[in-house]
């Protein structure tokens, strides 16, 4: 094992621990960005369907407008005409309705939806205008479907009323409006104009909503169970703008959705999606490499760079919270008798090998709860925790105090001496302790190499 390698073994595990803790805050931080980003996103996105929406419920405003605009003229022209007829009962005329083509042939011209009109009495049709087409002269209206919530209730009614939808034999849809007609002492009869329900959408603008909208419509007369669907059936109502509109006896539902989307394609919501999430992963990237630079400043501020162990002010640290604590302990120093010889001989790179090599036989031999440190220059110190005779030191010495290691080729013997000192014996403060310690290393080396000292 070479000083590089040896050196990159020491330090991998610390290394490795402060690169995850690093990746795992990097990681924490850029999801909260994104959380918020998305947030933001999220919020954008919602307003710019909340806008497309509004969009759509303009569209349908402007055809309720003109849905209103065409009914109101519808129940206006039903009541002029009905009032003309009323004049021709007033003065004890039989009314026709040939007597009004001028005016079914002019709201032909300006409303093309318009069909026929048909004057009835007793619920009977006595007159048609165009003579052809369904409900002809003779006609009981009381065959048709709904009868009573469809006639009788304008019969109640002083004014014109607006319903449907009506079908026909041929399954034609209606919107029809009716006008009671009286005379100087009753009720006289009915007079009732027919427009083709689809025709009648059209002159309100129902298709000329934007290309982008579906749009569909439901009608339904009040108590009656006829409806007319217009446009787009299967529209998803949850996804759709909607509006509940009657007008007289007429009830219907518009609804309104988009073919694709709400939300048109927006390049400025776009460019923020992509740039903020850029963003939020190079913020992430800068905080993992700025955390593991602190990280590793901060731990190789506490540790040796050579070794990987604790250097002499983190080991003091250490020390003195143990000292605090009602635990025996014991304080050794080791020193490398032939250290001088190592590096004259082999040069100071391979005296470092050599200082490795006695750090990795002191990791195996050593407790879990032993810490080692580097105290300077070939001089090593040992806290041996719950430790108050000198037993274990004996046998750890014995299994330390002759090592081997390869140098160029050859097996070089490292020599140690040891000395310690116990808590339990030295009511001393733990510098006083390391002081006492080191002065048996002292005596230790006076003996000889390869000697411990633990009195004295």
């Amino acid at each position: 094992m070479n000083q590089g390698a040896s050196s990159y073994e020491a330090h991998h595990t610390q290394d490795s621990t402060l690169k995850l803790g690093a990746l795992l805050q990097a990681i924490f931080v850029t999801v909260l960005l994104l959380l918020i980003t998305y947030t933001l996103y999220q919020g954008w996105n919602e307003r710019l369907v909340e806008r497309g929406k509004q969009a759509g419920q303009s569209e349908l405003l402007g055809i309720r407008k003109n849905l209103f605009l065409l009914m109101g003229n519808q129940e206006m022209f039903t009541a002029l005409y009905g009032q003309r007829i009323e004049e021709s009962l007033f003065i004890g005329e039989v009314p026709k309705l040939a007597d009004l083509a001028t005016y079914l042939d002019f709201l032909k011209k300006t409303h093309p939806s318009f069909s026929f009109a048909t004057l009835d009495r007793e619920m009977v049709v006595l007159d048609r205008y165009p003579t052809l087409g369904p409900y002809g002269i003779g006609y009981n209206y009381q065959n048709i479907e709904q009868y009573a919530s469809h006639i009788m209730q304008t019969l109640l009614n002083d004014s014109a009323t607006l319903d449907g939808p009506i079908k026909d034999e041929d399954h034609r849809n209606y919107l029809v409006s009716r006008y009671a007609l009286s005379d100087n002492r009753a009720h006289w009869g009915l007079l009732t104009l027919y427009f083709d329900f689809e025709q009648f959408l059209i002159e309100a603008g129902a298709d000329e909503v934007s290309s982008q909208y579906q749009v569909s419509m439901n009608f339904s007369h009040e108590g009656g169970e006829e409806t007319f669907v217009w446009g787009a059936e299967s529209l998803a109502s949850e996804d759709a703008v909607s509006m509940d509109l009657s007008y007289s006896s007429l009830r219907w539902n518009m609804k309104l959705a988009p073919k694709d989307s709400w939300v048109a394609f927006s390049l400025p919501l776009l460019l923020y999606g992509i740039v903020s999430t850029l963003v939020c992963l190079a913020i992430g990237v800068l905080i993992y490499l700025h955390q593991i630079r602190y990280e590793l400043v901060k731990a190789r501020s506490r540790t040796d760079s050579l070794t990987g162990l604790l250097n002499r002010r983190e080991f003091l640290n250490l020390l003195s919270q143990t000292d605090s604590g009602e635990q025996s302990y014991a304080v050794a120093l080791i020193d490398i008798d032939n250290f001088k010889e190592i590096n004259d001989t082999y040069g100071h790179l391979n005296g470092d090998k050599a200082l490795l090599s006695l750090v990795e036989t002191l990791k195996h031999h050593i407790r879990m709860s032993d810490v080692i440190a580097r105290f300077g220059g070939d001089e090593f110190i040992l806290l041996f925790r719950d430790c108050s005779n000198i037993d274990f030191c004996k046998r750890l010495f014995q299994a330390i105090r002759h090592t081997n290691v390869e140098l160029e080729g050859k097996q070089v013997e490292v020599v140690i001496s040891m000395g310690i000192a116990f808590s339990a014996d030295e009511e001393k403060s733990p510098q006083a302790l390391i002081a006492t310690a080191d002065r048996r290393l002292y005596q230790a080396k006076l003996g000889g190499k390869g000697r411990l000292c633990s009195f004295g």
